[in-house]
């Protein structure tokens, strides 16, 4: 292996762990505050990076301006998600909520996933595929090419992951957030309001997951019928890094995105399904209490 080529990978696998780390984190957090698990999570995403596709490579938007069009529209979706599908639903024991959403949101992600299919073969090319290339030219190190695609994903995850950190850390809505994943009868008791709260972790969850589908096909194709999957994945990462922990969703996702480019590259990229399955099993097996641990 040349050091091209490493190299390659390590970037190529912590580009891809911070956007599933991204996807982890933001889905942990609504599972955590709300107790509701969207198993539409990544189908969000893939719907992100088809409605990102169409603007760059069939209306002709530059990368920025369509990233401002698919953060308006996804903010809209997040608030239509928590009020059409969370609110009517929180007053309910978490059992229940639980249950509850995973029937309802797995529904919403086959149909979904069935619709954006259909539709896109029908009116905007018979492929349904979605991916983006931006003609920027290599950085070169020395004698090392790097992908300016991939440290432009990179520096996207880094710094949506900064900004919920801030957002966790500093605002009042952040903290009764981490007060809700952390005691949630608590938090009620001393006068949070789970509601209003979800409404922003929802917006905010959909908006960067559906932004993160625009910046993930500049590597990584996607077609309609990966969301579940990709849900999938964040569930692994959750269960590596524990629901609701920052620093935890950024670690199982580079260990994943690295997983995933070796994987690719010594046995190819069909066996990255089953390595990711294997990685959850030793996971549970060795620290069974990950994924039941809260943020602390």
């Amino acid at each position: 292996m040349t050091l091209q080529t490493a190299t390659d990978l390590l970037v190529g696998g912590i580009t891809l762990g911070g956007i599933y780390a991204l996807l982890a984190f933001t889905l942990s957090m609504t599972l955590a505050t709300t107790h509701v698990l969207n198993v539409a999570h990544g189908t969000l995403m893939v719907l992100g990076a088809a409605l990102a596709t169409l603007l760059v490579r069939f209306v002709g938007l530059p990368l920025p301006l369509a990233v401002l069009v698919l953060a308006a529209t996804f903010a809209l979706a997040g608030v239509l998600f928590d009020a059409v599908l969370v609110r009517p639903i929180l007053h309910k024991p978490p059992e229940t909520i639980l249950i509850s959403s995973i029937v309802v949101t797995f529904g919403l992600a086959l149909a979904l996933e069935t619709l954006l299919g259909f539709y896109w073969a029908r009116f905007v090319h018979p492929e349904p595929a979605f991916s983006l290339s931006v003609p920027l030219p290599h950085l070169q190190l020395g004698g090392i090419v790097i992908s300016t695609q991939r440290l432009i994903i990179l520096a996207y995850a880094a710094l949506a992951i900064g900004l919920f950190q801030l957002f966790l850390a500093r605002t009042p809505v952040g903290k009764a957030a981490r007060a809700l994943a952390q005691d949630y009868e608590g938090a009620l008791v001393v006068g949070i309001n789970p509601a209003a709260v979800s409404r922003v972790i929802y917006t905010l969850a959909i908006l960067f997951t559906a932004i993160s589908g625009g910046f993930y096909v500049l590597t990584v194709p996607l077609d309609p019928y990966q969301g579940v999957w990709l849900t999938l994945v964040a569930l692994i990462v959750v269960v590596i890094g524990g629901v609701g922990r920052l620093l935890g969703a950024l670690l199982g996702g580079v260990l994943l995105g690295l997983v995933q480019v070796l994987t690719g590259f010594f046995a190819g990229s069909r066996w990255a399904p089953i390595v990711f399955l294997l990685v959850l099993f030793v996971v549970l097996v060795a620290r069974p209490q990950t994924a039941l641990e809260h943020r602390r």
